[in-house]
């Protein structure tokens, strides 16, 4: 004897397979910085289906195995979501369709971290070196930004980073990108 799935199993598991196809696409587009926000709401409907049907008896096997697959799909996609994000809360790097639209529009020529730029001038100074020798590479203008105009423009930029966010360090980066060199700067960890 064969027991029947109740209407109602079949219609959250087609719910689930389908929110799960949905969330993957929209943590795509988050990543790509298409969308402002993380999918919470879809992911905690989700995670409430997951729940009903995780200790309840399926008796089904068929079914019951359809909900584990799920289940484990479920949980390796979240996995990778969570990775993602604390990489990018970390700034270890940034998320994988960042780092491949970015690979092609710029260069990372030379970073490095500040606190403050006139007590960090030792590092200011390679950095103001390999500005300058990226910009004779990249076939710029030979107009020469001074060292102390370099440093100033960084105290300004750090200034204003810091009143935004709030930071101790400042990452400094020498940028090449549509053959210009530019000098960037952000939050350091």
């Amino acid at each position: 004897m064969h027991d029947a799935v109740s209407p109602e199993v079949e219609i959250d598991l087609e719910r689930l397979e389908n929110g799960i196809r949905q969330l993957k696409v929209q943590y795509d587009m988050f990543f790509a910085g298409s969308i402002p926000r993380q999918p919470n709401e879809l992911r905690a409907e989700l995670e409430r289906i997951i729940k009903r049907y995780s200790h309840a008896p399926i008796r089904k096997y068929a079914t019951r195995f359809h909900f584990n697959s799920l289940v484990s799909r479920y949980n390796s996609l979240s996995e990778l979501w969570s990775k993602t994000l604390r990489t990018l809360e970390e700034g270890d790097r940034p998320a994988p369709a960042v780092a491949d639209r970015g690979a092609r529009d710029e260069s990372v020529v030379a970073t490095c971290n500040i606190q403050d730029p006139v007590r960090d001038r030792d590092y200011l100074k390679v950095l103001h070196a390999k500005f300058l020798d990226a910009r004779r590479r990249s076939g710029e203008a030979e107009s020469s930004v001074s060292f102390e105009s370099f440093v100033k423009g960084i105290a300004s930029q750090a200034g204003r980073l810091r009143e935004k966010s709030g930071c101790e360090k400042i990452e400094l980066r020498v940028v090449v990108k549509d053959r210009k060199v530019q000098l960037k700067a952000r939050p350091g960890r």
